[in-house]
């Protein structure tokens, strides 16, 4: 599905991610756990083509997409969702911003209205659809971004700290919410978080991302049971080293 060769990204005279190598498969919720500050944000950007890597490539379903011209860029984001940390709430009502991606794709007011209201009706948002979506709580307006993505019906879903500063009962929701986009859709997700119970609860596959590289990936099994070196260890919380 993705596959990520010996990528470096700087900014000025900063490292940010340093040879970073990756395969992640089709269907897998694929979960970057690490602290703040390793570049886990920054992957996720590379891979929405947000940011240009200053080296190495990433290849989309044998793609280059780092290769591609800015036109077939632009084609190709189509096929990309990305839910942010912070998720941009549009003016106006919950319908018309879950609609806006539809609308820019030029589809007909029908399918607009067919799509939006199945999708509302996933996130547990039907019958809120005529609410200024300004007035939302916290976890409603990352319910609203949610259904923004699927509604285009994305090949590939990039999700920034989806339950940042979420209450445990909103983030126990939306982490439902992902496993069941994944399963309905059978979409492809990237997920990056600072919380490892978070990545243990929802992905398939777990990479921990430290100084800029994946210092280890495998299964919640393999990573929670058997960490291959020292900084892993501590990060996960193994008392005896």
């Amino acid at each position: 599905m993705l596959s990520i060769e010996g990528l470096w990204k700087s900014f000025g005279k900063k490292e940010v991610i340093r040879g970073l190598d990756a395969e992640i498969y089709e269907k897998d919720i694929f979960v970057i756990i690490g602290p703040s500050g390793q570049g886990k944000s920054t992957i996720l950007r590379l891979i929405d083509l947000l940011d240009s890597p200053t080296a190495g490539r990433i290849v989309l379903n044998g793609t280059e997409i780092t290769a591609l011209g800015e036109r077939d860029q632009q084609q190709l984001r189509l096929k990309i969702g990305m839910v942010f940390q912070d998720p941009a709430i549009f003016r106006g009502s919950v319908y018309e911003n879950v609609a806006y991606g539809l609308r820019f794709r030029k589809l007909s007011r029908e399918e607009v209205h067919t799509r939006v209201m199945k999708v509302l009706k996933d996130v547990r948002l039907d019958g809120l659809e005529d609410r200024d979506a300004r007035t939302l709580s916290g976890g409603e307006k990352h319910r609203v971004a949610f259904a923004r993505t699927i509604v285009t019906q994305p090949e590939l879903i990039l999700m920034d700290e989806p339950t940042s500063d979420l209450d445990p009962v909103t983030t126990a929701i939306i982490e439902d919410l992902i496993r069941y986009i994944r399963d309905t859709y059978q979409v492809t997700i990237i997920l990056s978080t600072h919380d490892m119970f978070q990545g243990q609860r929802l992905g398939d596959r777990i990479a921990v991302m430290m100084g800029g590289v994946f210092i280890q990936t495998g299964t919640p099994k393999e990573v929670f049971t058997s960490p291959n070196n020292r900084e892993v260890a501590y990060f996960i919380g193994f008392e005896n080293i």
